[in-house]
């Protein structure tokens, strides 16, 4: 687990780079069991703040915190694979120093928990985002004290602050929505919220506007604001109710921020788990999953598929003679010769090695088989890889679905038809029989 994790890292240098020079607490934890959280990432920020070093990657939580801490973030960490959703809670630290009581020596953090799952549901990775809050809620706490007060502070905050009243109307927008965003905060005003609100989070965000009118509580919410270029700008915001002095709602104070390398981050993560990160194909996990959803569309409506199973002949000849540097690059070439062969509505992924799979929906069983020989003609063209030139040929197994087949057996059947092919002298096909 460990070591996989660690391969994956290797690949996204420029992400670590990102994440090392912001000033979110940034962490990764591998979750191995009810209670096992273990370090894979923290970014320096993280480190700085913790004390903790590289030594503490694969090490739990336990391992390096003190207990009543530790408890803590596994039960946040726990709750949030629980609810299957991005949790967010606050907590607060006091200074060891000698007057660590006064107000002055609080520290506020904001704590937000993304669960990651795997395709069967199984909770595999923690993100952790930790953030330093006590300036936003000293800030806060004056903005309720008087309209003068929070308008001062807003127009020096580098986050985006607006004031919303209770129908959605702007009333008052930060300047930083000019920098940030691109919108003079003077064309804010008079104009509904939700008209720069993408379409796709309109309805959840107005939910969230309701729930507060309802509830009277601070809520977090995300969603993405339209640039002045028409560009998408995602944006995670603190939201709270003001009221007057008669305790009715008087209008919605919301202090945002733009989060776009977070979710570059969580979307290459997701990318990642079903993708193959040398040659950017499926992995062997996504390949299933496609193969059972053609599987039950096969079933409702008749259609027939086909799923080819492609290896290099003698590929570890190339990795042994010319190095698996060579044999890298070999076998991003390969990816792309086959894809050439192939309709836009088939799927290549890379199970593993030199092991390529092939999904298609074929009207006739010669399609597939036509597909199997341009595959094997392009691919005897010469390689041409740094200083080097050479040939290579390619075996294939072919089966079609048979009506009430699981997937496994039908790659299995692939397989053994690859082998057959193997055996027949390489550098042909087998239609399992």
């Amino acid at each position: 687990m460990l070591s996989k994790d660690s391969d994956i890292f290797n690949r996204v240098d420029w992400l670590l780079n990102i994440f090392n020079n912001i000033s979110d607490f940034v962490f990764l934890m591998s979750v191995n069991g009810n209670d096992d959280f273990r370090y894979l990432f923290m970014n320096d920020s993280a480190k700085r703040f913790t004390g903790l070093a590289d030594d503490a990657i694969g090490k739990t939580v336990h391992d390096m915190m003190p207990k009543n801490v530790a408890d803590l973030i596994v039960k946040q960490y726990k709750y949030a694979i629980e609810q299957k959703q991005c949790i967010t809670y606050e907590d607060y630290a006091v200074s060891s120093s000698r007057d660590a009581y006064s107000i002055e020596n609080l520290k506020y953090f904001e704590s937000k928990i993304t669960p990651l799952f795997n395709n069967e549901g199984i909770c595999t990775h923690i993100v952790a985002i930790v953030r330093d809050i006590t300036e936003r809620k000293m800030k806060e706490k004056a903005l309720k004290e008087s309209e003068e007060k929070y308008r001062l502070i807003a127009d020096n905050m580098t986050d985006l602050v607006s004031i919303i009243d209770v129908n959605g109307k702007i009333t008052y927008a930060s300047p930083s929505h000019q920098s940030i965003l691109g919108h003079a905060p003077e064309n804010y005003v008079g104009e509904c919220i939700f008209n720069y609100i993408h379409p796709g989070e309109i309805e959840e965000v107005k939910s969230q506007f309701q729930d507060m009118l309802n509830a009277q509580k601070t809520t977090t919410l995300e969603f993405r604001h339209i640039h002045s270029n028409k560009s998408w700008l995602w944006l995670e915001g603190k939201i709270s109710l003001v009221l007057d002095d008669d305790g009715k709602a008087k209008h919605f104070l919301l202090v945002a921020r733009e989060v776009m390398e977070r979710k570059l981050f969580e979307e290459r993560l997701r990318y990642l788990a079903f993708h193959d990160t040398l040659t950017n194909l499926p992995n062997r996990r996504l390949f299933k999953t496609k193969l059972v959803q053609w599987i039950n569309d096969a079933n409702k409506f008749g259609q027939m598929i086909a799923v080819m199973y492609i290896d290099i002949d003698r590929f570890k000849e190339v990795n042994d003679t010319l190095g698996h540097d060579i044999g890298d690059k070999l076998l991003c070439q390969f990816s792309q010769r086959i894809k050439a062969c192939l309709r836009k509505s088939d799927i290549l992924a890379r199970l593993g090695g030199d092991e390529f799979c092939i999904l298609l929906m074929v009207n006739q069983k010669k399609d597939a088989i036509n597909i199997a020989k341009r595959i094997i003609h392009d691919i005897q063209a010469k390689w041409k890889i740094e200083s080097y030139e050479f040939i290579t040929t390619s075996s294939i197994g072919i089966a079609f679905y048979e009506q009430g087949m699981d997937d496994e057996t039908l790659l299995k059947r692939a397989d053994m038809a690859l082998y057959q092919a193997k055996e027949s002298g390489r550098n042909t096909f087998q239609v399992y029989q």
